[in-house]
């Protein structure tokens, strides 16, 4: 029997065509309910797409999968089981090598514990430093999801 947990998951990034929005979908519907009418809100908006449900262990790892493989930012935050793990948030973009994990509150934002500081702090790394690897962990560190060639027309209207 697993651990099902609320999970959130936040998704950005270049969708290279209707292809891929339909690969994403599916990708994201089989942790997510109604993910069509999300992915699509989130491209009419210009926001990144953030699906919610309880999953088992907080992991979606096919979707984290698709979302490296097409090159699109992501961002997981799970809620704590007392007695079996803490809460979490994991995350990824393009020229990561891997996804970094930290521990998060039950809202899903990065934190970290006064242990963890004084190791930082005696490892050299300065307070704005671990400010600014924080701030790469909240969900609003996602670029809006949008759509190759959309994306190319913003830039040029921008010229």
């Amino acid at each position: 029997m697993g651990e099902y947990v609320m999970t959130t998951m936040t998704i950005g990034g270049v969708l290279q065509g209707q292809e891929t929005i339909a690969a994403l979908i599916a990708a994201a519907g089989m942790y997510f309910a109604e993910a069509a009418p999300l992915v699509n809100e989130a491209l009419t908006e210009g926001r990144s797409v953030a699906f919610e449900d309880v999953q088992d262990f907080g992991l979606t790892p096919n979707l984290d999968r698709f979302c490296q493989t097409h090159g699109l930012p992501y961002q997981r935050a799970w809620i704590a089981r007392p007695g079996m793990f803490e809460a979490g948030v994991k995350f990824w973009k393009p020229g990561m090598g891997s996804p970094v994990e930290e521990i998060a509150d039950e809202g899903g934002q990065p934190m970290m514990t006064l242990a963890a500081l004084r190791n930082s702090h005696d490892a050299g790394e300065t307070l704005p430093a671990i400010l600014a690897r924080l701030e790469k962990a909240v969900a609003t560190a996602v670029p809006p999801l949008t759509l190759a060639n959309a994306a190319g027309a913003a830039r040029q209207a921008a010229i």
